[in-house]
Protein backbone atom coordinates (compact mmCIF):
# COMPACT_ATOMS: atom_id res chain seq x y z
CA UNK A 1 0.00 0.00 0.00
CA UNK A 2 1.42 3.25 -0.49
CA UNK A 3 1.49 6.40 1.84
CA UNK A 4 1.66 9.90 0.08
CA UNK A 5 4.39 12.04 1.59
CA UNK A 6 3.74 13.56 5.26
CA UNK A 7 4.06 16.87 3.63
CA UNK A 8 1.75 16.28 0.88
CA UNK A 9 -1.26 15.38 3.20
CA UNK A 10 -0.58 18.15 5.99
CA UNK A 11 -0.69 20.94 3.03
CA UNK A 12 -4.28 18.88 1.63
CA UNK A 13 -5.54 19.54 5.03
CA UNK A 14 -4.24 22.68 5.42
CA UNK A 15 -6.01 23.60 2.51
CA UNK A 16 -9.08 22.12 2.98
CA UNK A 17 -9.46 23.85 6.36
CA UNK A 18 -8.39 27.08 5.28
CA UNK A 19 -11.40 26.79 2.16
CA UNK A 20 -13.56 25.94 5.39
CA UNK A 21 -12.70 29.30 7.17
CA UNK A 22 -13.10 31.22 3.74
CA UNK A 23 -16.59 29.93 2.85
CA UNK A 24 -17.61 30.61 6.46
CA UNK A 25 -16.27 33.90 6.01
CA UNK A 26 -18.34 34.61 3.16
CA UNK A 27 -21.18 33.28 4.48
CA UNK A 28 -20.99 35.96 7.57
CA UNK A 29 -19.76 38.83 6.02
CA UNK A 30 -22.94 38.70 3.70
CA UNK A 31 -24.98 37.81 6.43
CA UNK A 32 -23.60 40.44 8.96
CA UNK A 33 -21.52 42.93 6.95
CA UNK A 34 -17.89 43.26 7.24
CA UNK A 35 -17.64 45.52 10.48
CA UNK A 36 -19.54 42.70 12.74
CA UNK A 37 -17.72 39.89 10.33
CA UNK A 38 -15.23 39.18 13.52
CA UNK A 39 -12.74 36.27 13.81
CA UNK A 40 -14.20 35.18 16.69
CA UNK A 41 -17.81 35.18 14.64
CA UNK A 42 -16.31 32.97 11.86
CA UNK A 43 -14.59 30.81 14.05
CA UNK A 44 -18.09 30.20 15.88
CA UNK A 45 -19.88 29.56 12.39
CA UNK A 46 -17.62 26.69 12.05
CA UNK A 47 -17.15 25.12 15.51
CA UNK A 48 -13.39 25.97 15.52
CA UNK A 49 -11.61 27.99 18.64
CA UNK A 50 -9.90 31.24 17.79
CA UNK A 51 -6.33 30.14 18.53
CA UNK A 52 -7.05 27.79 15.89
CA UNK A 53 -8.40 30.54 13.08
CA UNK A 54 -5.84 32.87 13.87
CA UNK A 55 -2.67 29.82 12.32
CA UNK A 56 -4.49 30.53 9.00
CA UNK A 57 -5.56 34.44 9.18
CA UNK A 58 -3.98 36.34 11.72
CA UNK A 59 -6.29 39.39 11.38
CA UNK A 60 -9.99 39.79 10.30
CA UNK A 61 -8.63 42.24 7.39
CA UNK A 62 -6.44 39.00 6.01
CA UNK A 63 -9.23 36.91 5.77
CA UNK A 64 -11.89 39.44 4.60
CA UNK A 65 -9.19 40.10 1.74
CA UNK A 66 -8.90 36.01 0.82
CA UNK A 67 -12.40 36.41 0.55
CA UNK A 68 -12.98 38.96 -1.45
CA UNK A 69 -10.53 37.85 -3.84
CA UNK A 70 -11.95 34.28 -4.05
CA UNK A 71 -15.48 35.62 -5.00
CA UNK A 72 -14.05 37.97 -7.50
CA UNK A 73 -12.08 35.07 -8.87
CA UNK A 74 -15.47 33.07 -9.09
CA UNK A 75 -17.29 35.84 -11.20
CA UNK A 76 -13.81 36.58 -13.14
CA UNK A 77 -13.91 33.08 -14.79
CA UNK A 78 -17.51 33.32 -15.28
CA UNK A 79 -16.86 35.74 -17.75
CA UNK A 80 -13.57 34.19 -19.21
CA UNK A 81 -15.92 30.99 -19.97
CA UNK A 82 -17.90 32.61 -22.28
CA UNK A 83 -15.99 35.33 -24.05
CA UNK A 84 -14.94 32.38 -26.75
CA UNK A 85 -18.41 32.81 -28.30
CA UNK A 86 -18.81 34.78 -31.23
CA UNK A 87 -22.40 35.96 -30.76
CA UNK A 88 -22.97 38.88 -28.46
CA UNK A 89 -26.89 37.89 -27.54
CA UNK A 90 -25.55 34.20 -27.42
CA UNK A 91 -22.34 35.65 -25.21
CA UNK A 92 -24.16 38.26 -23.12
CA UNK A 93 -27.05 35.27 -22.36
CA UNK A 94 -24.53 32.82 -21.58
CA UNK A 95 -23.25 35.25 -18.66
CA UNK A 96 -26.23 35.82 -17.22
CA UNK A 97 -27.79 32.27 -17.34
CA UNK A 98 -23.89 31.51 -15.58
CA UNK A 99 -24.31 33.94 -12.96
CA UNK A 100 -27.76 32.79 -11.90
CA UNK A 101 -26.88 29.15 -12.44
CA UNK A 102 -23.74 29.77 -10.02
CA UNK A 103 -26.64 31.97 -7.55
CA UNK A 104 -29.09 28.41 -7.61
CA UNK A 105 -26.21 26.56 -6.79
CA UNK A 106 -25.39 28.72 -3.54
CA UNK A 107 -29.07 28.82 -2.66
CA UNK A 108 -29.30 25.06 -2.71
CA UNK A 109 -26.48 24.54 -0.89
CA UNK A 110 -24.72 22.34 -3.66
CA UNK A 111 -21.69 24.99 -3.47
CA UNK A 112 -20.35 27.49 -0.95
CA UNK A 113 -21.19 31.31 -0.99
CA UNK A 114 -19.10 33.76 -2.51
CA UNK A 115 -19.14 37.32 -0.60
CA UNK A 116 -20.95 40.37 -1.86
CA UNK A 117 -19.08 43.11 -3.31
CA UNK A 118 -20.88 45.50 -1.13
CA UNK A 119 -18.32 45.78 1.28
CA UNK A 120 -15.42 45.88 -0.64
CA UNK A 121 -14.18 49.52 0.22
CA UNK A 122 -15.01 48.79 4.15
CA UNK A 123 -11.30 47.30 3.61
CA UNK A 124 -8.49 48.59 5.24
CA UNK A 125 -5.05 48.86 3.60
CA UNK A 126 -2.80 46.98 2.10
CA UNK A 127 -6.08 44.43 1.64
CA UNK A 128 -8.05 46.90 -0.25
CA UNK A 129 -5.61 47.65 -2.96
CA UNK A 130 -4.80 43.96 -3.56
CA UNK A 131 -8.88 43.26 -3.42
CA UNK A 132 -9.20 46.81 -5.81
CA UNK A 133 -6.59 45.58 -8.11
CA UNK A 134 -8.44 41.90 -8.26
CA UNK A 135 -11.62 43.82 -9.27
CA UNK A 136 -10.28 45.75 -11.77
CA UNK A 137 -9.17 43.16 -13.63
CA UNK A 138 -12.62 41.61 -12.98
CA UNK A 139 -14.28 44.94 -15.18
CA UNK A 140 -11.75 44.86 -17.85
CA UNK A 141 -12.56 40.89 -18.26
CA UNK A 142 -15.82 42.04 -18.71
CA UNK A 143 -14.92 44.91 -20.85
CA UNK A 144 -13.91 42.53 -23.01
CA UNK A 145 -17.85 41.22 -23.66
CA UNK A 146 -18.50 43.68 -25.78
CA UNK A 147 -16.20 43.77 -28.72
CA UNK A 148 -16.02 47.03 -31.63
CA UNK A 149 -17.22 44.87 -33.61
CA UNK A 150 -20.57 43.69 -31.95
CA UNK A 151 -22.22 47.73 -32.32
CA UNK A 152 -20.84 51.22 -32.95
CA UNK A 153 -19.87 51.38 -29.37
CA UNK A 154 -17.20 54.18 -28.03
CA UNK A 155 -14.95 53.06 -25.84
CA UNK A 156 -16.81 55.04 -22.98
CA UNK A 157 -19.82 52.96 -24.34
CA UNK A 158 -17.84 50.22 -23.60
CA UNK A 159 -16.65 50.34 -19.83
CA UNK A 160 -20.24 51.97 -19.47
CA UNK A 161 -22.07 49.10 -20.47
CA UNK A 162 -19.92 46.84 -18.59
CA UNK A 163 -20.44 48.70 -15.08
CA UNK A 164 -23.96 48.62 -16.21
CA UNK A 165 -24.11 44.81 -16.74
CA UNK A 166 -21.78 43.88 -13.49
CA UNK A 167 -24.53 46.25 -11.16
CA UNK A 168 -27.59 44.81 -12.18
CA UNK A 169 -26.22 41.20 -11.81
CA UNK A 170 -24.47 41.89 -8.30
CA UNK A 171 -27.99 43.95 -7.67
CA UNK A 172 -29.74 40.74 -7.91
CA UNK A 173 -28.73 39.31 -4.32
CA UNK A 174 -30.82 42.03 -3.38
CA UNK A 175 -33.79 40.41 -4.79
CA UNK A 176 -32.99 37.20 -6.05
CA UNK A 177 -34.58 35.86 -2.13
CA UNK A 178 -37.97 36.31 -3.72
CA UNK A 179 -37.51 33.38 -5.97
CA UNK A 180 -36.95 29.75 -5.28
CA UNK A 181 -34.04 27.99 -6.96
CA UNK A 182 -35.20 25.89 -9.63
CA UNK A 183 -37.13 29.76 -11.01
CA UNK A 184 -33.59 31.06 -11.57
CA UNK A 185 -33.00 30.16 -15.17
CA UNK A 186 -36.04 31.62 -15.83
CA UNK A 187 -35.01 34.58 -14.14
CA UNK A 188 -32.06 34.71 -16.08
CA UNK A 189 -33.95 34.61 -19.48
CA UNK A 190 -35.92 37.90 -18.37
CA UNK A 191 -33.34 39.82 -16.56
CA UNK A 192 -30.90 38.92 -20.09
CA UNK A 193 -33.83 39.74 -22.36
CA UNK A 194 -34.24 43.34 -20.79
CA UNK A 195 -30.80 44.08 -21.18
CA UNK A 196 -30.50 43.08 -24.53
CA UNK A 197 -33.65 44.85 -25.68
CA UNK A 198 -34.26 47.58 -22.85
CA UNK A 199 -37.57 48.88 -22.08
CA UNK A 200 -38.96 50.58 -23.95
CA UNK A 201 -41.73 50.26 -26.92
CA UNK A 202 -41.38 53.65 -28.18
CA UNK A 203 -38.42 56.51 -27.72
CA UNK A 204 -38.58 59.00 -24.92
CA UNK A 205 -37.96 62.37 -24.99
CA UNK A 206 -36.04 62.57 -22.51
CA UNK A 207 -34.33 66.13 -23.18
CA UNK A 208 -37.90 67.74 -22.55
CA UNK A 209 -39.12 65.45 -19.69
CA UNK A 210 -35.45 65.99 -17.68
CA UNK A 211 -35.34 69.71 -18.28
CA UNK A 212 -38.11 70.92 -16.34
CA UNK A 213 -37.26 69.09 -13.08
CA UNK A 214 -35.76 70.93 -10.46
CA UNK A 215 -33.14 69.62 -8.52
CA UNK A 216 -33.65 69.14 -4.64
CA UNK A 217 -30.23 70.02 -3.97
CA UNK A 218 -28.72 73.32 -2.72
CA UNK A 219 -25.67 74.77 -2.79
CA UNK A 220 -24.12 76.86 0.10
CA UNK A 221 -20.71 77.97 2.06
CA UNK A 222 -22.84 77.75 4.89
CA UNK A 223 -22.45 74.59 7.35
CA UNK A 224 -26.08 72.88 7.66
CA UNK A 225 -27.19 69.75 8.73
CA UNK A 226 -27.14 68.69 4.46
CA UNK A 227 -23.46 69.29 4.50
CA UNK A 228 -22.72 66.29 6.76
CA UNK A 229 -25.01 64.74 5.32
CA UNK A 230 -23.52 65.05 1.60
CA UNK A 231 -19.92 64.43 2.83
CA UNK A 232 -20.98 61.46 4.90
CA UNK A 233 -22.21 59.91 2.28
CA UNK A 234 -19.34 60.71 -0.10
CA UNK A 235 -17.11 59.43 2.34
CA UNK A 236 -19.54 55.97 2.93
CA UNK A 237 -19.62 55.71 -0.90
CA UNK A 238 -15.75 55.74 -1.43
CA UNK A 239 -14.82 54.38 1.80
CA UNK A 240 -17.03 52.13 3.22
CA UNK A 241 -18.75 52.92 6.85
CA UNK A 242 -15.40 51.84 8.75
CA UNK A 243 -13.73 54.88 6.58
CA UNK A 244 -15.78 57.08 7.46
CA UNK A 245 -15.03 58.09 10.78
CA UNK A 246 -15.90 61.57 12.76
CA UNK A 247 -12.71 62.83 11.86
CA UNK A 248 -12.46 62.06 8.72
CA UNK A 249 -15.97 63.79 8.27
CA UNK A 250 -15.35 66.71 9.83
CA UNK A 251 -11.67 66.88 8.05
CA UNK A 252 -13.85 67.08 5.14
CA UNK A 253 -15.68 69.97 5.77
CA UNK A 254 -12.91 71.33 7.54
CA UNK A 255 -14.70 71.73 10.94
CA UNK A 256 -13.99 70.38 14.12
CA UNK A 257 -15.19 67.34 16.22
CA UNK A 258 -17.12 69.74 18.10
CA UNK A 259 -18.87 70.71 15.25
CA UNK A 260 -19.72 67.70 13.91
CA UNK A 261 -21.91 66.59 17.24
CA UNK A 262 -23.28 70.06 17.18
CA UNK A 263 -25.23 69.07 14.73
CA UNK A 264 -25.93 65.14 14.97
CA UNK A 265 -25.69 62.73 17.90
CA UNK A 266 -23.88 59.62 16.72
CA UNK A 267 -22.11 58.49 13.38
CA UNK A 268 -25.04 55.95 13.37
CA UNK A 269 -27.68 58.12 13.58
CA UNK A 270 -25.90 59.74 10.71
CA UNK A 271 -25.79 57.20 8.48
CA UNK A 272 -29.58 56.44 9.08
CA UNK A 273 -29.90 60.42 8.04
CA UNK A 274 -28.55 59.74 4.92
CA UNK A 275 -30.64 56.66 3.91
CA UNK A 276 -33.85 59.01 4.82
CA UNK A 277 -32.02 61.76 2.22
CA UNK A 278 -31.57 59.25 -0.30
CA UNK A 279 -35.47 58.21 -0.22
CA UNK A 280 -36.36 61.90 0.03
CA UNK A 281 -34.59 62.72 -2.94
CA UNK A 282 -36.17 59.38 -4.74
CA UNK A 283 -39.74 59.83 -3.67
CA UNK A 284 -39.46 63.71 -5.16
CA UNK A 285 -37.86 62.71 -8.35
CA UNK A 286 -40.69 60.20 -9.33
CA UNK A 287 -43.01 62.66 -7.75
CA UNK A 288 -42.02 65.69 -10.00
CA UNK A 289 -41.52 62.65 -13.21
CA UNK A 290 -45.25 61.31 -12.29
CA UNK A 291 -46.93 64.75 -11.73
CA UNK A 292 -45.82 65.07 -15.33
CA UNK A 293 -48.52 64.93 -18.73
CA UNK A 294 -46.43 61.89 -19.83
CA UNK A 295 -46.81 58.03 -20.75
CA UNK A 296 -45.64 55.49 -18.66
CA UNK A 297 -41.77 55.18 -20.30
CA UNK A 298 -41.78 58.80 -19.89
CA UNK A 299 -42.24 59.08 -16.21
CA UNK A 300 -39.59 56.14 -15.50
CA UNK A 301 -37.20 57.72 -17.86
CA UNK A 302 -37.23 60.95 -16.60
CA UNK A 303 -36.80 60.18 -12.59
CA UNK A 304 -34.07 57.41 -13.66
CA UNK A 305 -32.25 60.35 -15.89
CA UNK A 306 -32.93 62.76 -13.10
CA UNK A 307 -31.55 60.68 -10.41
CA UNK A 308 -28.19 59.26 -12.87
CA UNK A 309 -27.10 62.36 -14.20
CA UNK A 310 -27.47 64.74 -10.77
CA UNK A 311 -24.71 62.03 -9.06
CA UNK A 312 -22.30 63.22 -11.24
CA UNK A 313 -22.46 66.07 -8.64
CA UNK A 314 -20.62 65.68 -5.15
CA UNK A 315 -24.26 68.00 -4.04
CA UNK A 316 -26.41 65.04 -6.19
CA UNK A 317 -24.72 62.00 -4.71
CA UNK A 318 -27.33 59.33 -2.95
CA UNK A 319 -26.26 56.55 -0.74
CA UNK A 320 -25.33 53.38 -2.03
CA UNK A 321 -27.40 50.49 -0.69
CA UNK A 322 -23.80 49.06 0.07
CA UNK A 323 -24.16 50.82 3.58
CA UNK A 324 -26.73 48.84 4.73
CA UNK A 325 -24.51 46.51 6.58
CA UNK A 326 -23.66 50.04 8.89
CA UNK A 327 -26.40 49.71 10.52
CA UNK A 328 -28.10 47.30 12.81
CA UNK A 329 -30.76 44.66 11.88
CA UNK A 330 -33.41 46.16 12.96
CA UNK A 331 -32.88 49.05 10.91
CA UNK A 332 -31.75 46.97 8.54
CA UNK A 333 -34.50 45.77 7.75
CA UNK A 334 -36.61 49.06 7.39
CA UNK A 335 -33.91 50.63 5.20
CA UNK A 336 -34.47 47.71 2.90
CA UNK A 337 -38.37 47.81 3.40
CA UNK A 338 -38.08 51.37 2.67
CA UNK A 339 -36.20 50.81 -0.67
CA UNK A 340 -38.48 48.38 -1.58
CA UNK A 341 -41.20 50.76 -1.64
CA UNK A 342 -39.38 52.71 -3.85
CA UNK A 343 -38.95 50.11 -6.38
CA UNK A 344 -42.48 49.16 -6.44
CA UNK A 345 -43.46 52.78 -7.55
CA UNK A 346 -41.13 52.26 -10.62
CA UNK A 347 -43.00 48.98 -11.23
CA UNK A 348 -46.29 51.35 -11.21
CA UNK A 349 -44.49 53.48 -13.59
CA UNK A 350 -43.87 50.26 -15.65
CA UNK A 351 -47.01 48.76 -15.38
CA UNK A 352 -48.82 52.18 -16.50
CA UNK A 353 -46.40 52.05 -19.33
CA UNK A 354 -47.12 48.66 -20.28
CA UNK A 355 -51.19 49.75 -20.38
CA UNK A 356 -50.59 52.63 -22.49
CA UNK A 357 -48.12 50.57 -25.23
CA UNK A 358 -44.57 52.86 -24.09
CA UNK A 359 -43.37 50.00 -22.51
CA UNK A 360 -42.39 46.74 -24.02
CA UNK A 361 -43.98 43.66 -22.99
CA UNK A 362 -41.27 42.22 -20.58
CA UNK A 363 -40.77 40.95 -16.63
CA UNK A 364 -42.11 44.09 -14.72
CA UNK A 365 -40.49 43.10 -10.89
CA UNK A 366 -37.69 42.43 -12.57
CA UNK A 367 -37.34 45.70 -14.96
CA UNK A 368 -38.30 48.09 -11.89
CA UNK A 369 -35.32 45.94 -9.79
CA UNK A 370 -33.25 47.13 -12.86
CA UNK A 371 -34.28 50.78 -12.48
CA UNK A 372 -33.51 50.79 -8.95
CA UNK A 373 -30.11 49.06 -9.66
CA UNK A 374 -29.11 51.84 -12.38
CA UNK A 375 -29.71 54.67 -9.97
CA UNK A 376 -28.12 52.76 -6.77
CA UNK A 377 -24.99 52.18 -9.30
CA UNK A 378 -24.61 55.12 -11.32
CA UNK A 379 -22.15 56.71 -8.46
CA UNK A 380 -19.51 54.60 -9.60
CA UNK A 381 -20.38 55.59 -13.13
CA UNK A 382 -17.60 58.69 -13.22
CA UNK A 383 -15.09 55.75 -11.12
CA UNK A 384 -15.26 53.39 -14.78
CA UNK A 385 -15.57 56.50 -17.65
CA UNK A 386 -14.44 59.26 -16.30
CA UNK A 387 -15.44 60.87 -18.86
CA UNK A 388 -18.99 60.41 -17.48
CA UNK A 389 -20.76 63.92 -17.08
CA UNK A 390 -24.27 65.55 -15.71
CA UNK A 391 -24.58 65.82 -19.81
CA UNK A 392 -24.12 62.12 -21.39
CA UNK A 393 -24.88 60.14 -18.11
CA UNK A 394 -28.72 59.65 -19.46
CA UNK A 395 -26.48 58.62 -23.31
CA UNK A 396 -24.10 56.04 -21.18
CA UNK A 397 -26.03 54.29 -18.34
CA UNK A 398 -29.59 55.04 -18.74
CA UNK A 399 -30.02 54.07 -22.70
CA UNK A 400 -29.44 50.53 -22.02
CA UNK A 401 -31.83 50.32 -19.50
CA UNK A 402 -34.47 51.80 -22.23
CA UNK A 403 -32.92 50.09 -25.48
CA UNK A 404 -30.41 47.52 -24.64
CA UNK A 405 -27.17 47.09 -25.11
CA UNK A 406 -27.81 47.12 -28.90
CA UNK A 407 -28.68 50.52 -29.70
CA UNK A 408 -26.35 53.00 -30.32
CA UNK A 409 -25.19 56.53 -29.56
CA UNK A 410 -26.51 57.88 -33.03
CA UNK A 411 -29.44 55.63 -33.03
CA UNK A 412 -29.93 57.06 -29.97
CA UNK A 413 -28.93 60.51 -29.80
CA UNK A 414 -32.02 62.73 -30.53
CA UNK A 415 -34.42 60.94 -27.92
CA UNK A 416 -31.59 61.43 -25.07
Amino acid sequence: MHLEPPRERTLSKFDRRKAEILNAAAAVINRLGLKDATLAVVAAEIGLNLKSLRYYFKRKDDLAGAAFLHSIAVHQQLVEDVLPIDSFEERIAAFVEGYFSLQAEIRSGRRPETVHFGDLRALADPQRQAVGKAYVEFFRTTCRLFRPGDAPWTADQRAANAHFLISQLLWSVVWIGGYMPSDFSRVAGHLGNILLNGIAEKPADLLASHRDMPTPFEDSERLTQESFLRAATELINDIGYRGAAVDRISESLHVTKGAFYHYNDTRDGLVVACFERTFDIIRQAQDIAMAGEMDGLSHVAAATVSLVSRQMDPSGILLRTSALTAVGLDLREEMARRLSLSTLRFADMLNDGLIDRSVRVCDMRIAAEMVTATINSAQELQRWVPAATRENAADLFVRPLLYGFRSSAGEEADRL
